[in-house]
């Protein structure tokens, strides 16, 4: 049950979550004010990992920032979320499956 859970909200929960606040909150709102594409995308990533790393410390919290890259990118080239979130949960299944047995 404990599983279902974790995966319920690796995979659902925390990409609607951590997108709803990363890309359409943070990142949109530093384009609205003027912030380059690349800046945004930046900081917003960066911002991303640093609240990862507040989570669960180390150096895989880290890492985060070079898929949040990526779903700044996406953001920054269509302003829409659901490709972002569709990713994340991607991302998150492939660390589930892929990664975590690993370290």
């Amino acid at each position: 049950m404990v599983d279902a859970v974790a995966a319920g909200f690796a995979l659902g929960v925390a990409p609607v979550l951590e997108e709803t606040v990363f890309r359409a909150g943070l990142q949109e709102s530093l384009l609205r004010r003027g912030a380059p594409g690349a800046v945004s995308v930046l900081l917003t990533a960066g911002l991303f990992a640093a609240a990862h790393a507040l989570l669960r410390p180390g150096p895989w919290a880290w890492a985060t920032a070079a898929p949040a890259l990526l779903l700044g990118a996406v953001y920054l080239r269509g302003r829409r979320l659901w490709p972002c979130i569709a990713l994340h949960a991607l991302f998150n299944a492939l660390w589930w499956g892929l990664l975590s047995p690993l370290v």
